[in-house]
């Protein structure tokens, strides 16, 4: 079982907390997952951490309601960061480096220029590349080292989040899997991956209704399971693996809460239910998580909202994956 203290470091001198990495792509539910763990009073919900900097250099809001730079819980994180490596995290948003991420609704274009994006391009090819390996091989191809150091720097951020917080479980959302393997691989003991998953049909309607086009609607997704399933199947320890569906959870949220604390060895809380009654400190997702009031609702609009020729289309790119993920 977990503690209930937060503290950094045990009698042992290990970590005493526990991470859980929410992998997923989006649209599927992600933060929405984060909120309702994160209501544990065990729990922090970090949001989608690894825009941090994206987040501060913009003057973004935490879901708290106070801007990220003046929330009193982030102000700890960020005098302890400067404590330690002397980096002022306010002033310097991006010195701190999290691993690779691309903000794509609300963009820095100061920091993500075309340079920052083609150098992004190149360590995820690289990535890629070893994906293809085998394991004796892998081994002899070290991840870039500026994601090794994030690694590194985000580990730091957990536990400082969980001395300066006093939690003992941490959410992070940031859904990037490999990111997930890497930290699963170096701490084993601390860190756990729920890989999401939600009816492709679903996140086709959302994208298709903000825009996007056909192809680009499905692709993203079909893509993420299609790279995502086989390696986290492979390299995270089974143990430390659970696959979620969000209608489960929209449709059970009290079945399947209890299910995730018996993953994560934490008795089930009844407040869990009701998403308004914990003050989260997300960093960035969805518009959920400035709107804990409205619950926790399934959302089938497909269903209903889906035309027979989008319906089609989207059965002809992406109905095998759907299949494969539980959806028929």
């Amino acid at each position: 079982m977990m503690h209930s203290s937060g503290d950094q470091i045990n009698k042992n001198g290990q970590d005493d907390f526990q991470v859980l990495y929410i992998c997923s792509a989006a649209r599927s539910g992600s933060t929405l997952t984060d909120m309702f763990i994160g209501g544990h009073s065990q729990a922090a919900s970090l949001g989608e951490v690894n825009m941090l900097g994206n987040a501060l250099s913009l003057n973004a809001e935490c879901s708290c309601g106070d801007k990220l730079s003046s929330c009193n819980h982030w102000r700890k994180i960020f005098d302890a960061i400067d404590a330690q490596y002397s980096i002022d995290f306010v002033k310097y948003p991006y010195r701190f480096r999290l691993w690779d991420a691309v903000a794509i609704n609300t963009v820095d274009h100061r920091h993500q220029t075309q340079i920052y994006r083609f150098g992004i391009a190149l360590r995820r090819k690289w990535m890629k590349s070893r994906d293809f390996l085998p394991d004796f091989l892998r081994d002899r191809f070290p991840i870039p080292s500026t994601l090794l150091h994030a690694l590194q720097n985000k580990m730091s951020l957990y536990r400082e989040i969980s001395r300066c917080w006093n939690k003992s479980l941490i959410i992070d959302s940031s859904k990037n899997f490999r990111e997930a393997i890497e930290l699963h691989q170096r701490w084993p003991n601390i860190v756990k991956v729920l890989l999401l998953t939600r009816d492709g049909r679903g996140v086709y309607l959302s994208r298709r209704s903000s825009g996007r086009s056909q192809p680009e609607s499905v692709t993203a997704w079909l893509n993420y399971y299609q790279d995502a399933l086989p390696l986290l199947e492979n390299y995270i320890d089974p143990k430390s693996l659970l696959k979620l569906r969000y209608e489960d959870l929209a449709s059970d949220p009290e079945k399947i809460g209890n299910h995730l604390c018996d993953f994560l060895n934490i008795d089930f809380e009844q407040k869990m239910l009701e998403l308004s009654k914990t003050t989260r400190h997300l960093v960035s997702g969805n518009n959920t998580r400035f709107a804990p009031q409205k619950g926790i609702r399934l959302d089938e609009r497909w269903r209903t909202d889906l035309a027979e020729r989008e319906l089609d289309f989207f059965n002809s790119v992406g109905g095998e994956m759907n299949r494969r993920l539980g959806y028929y």
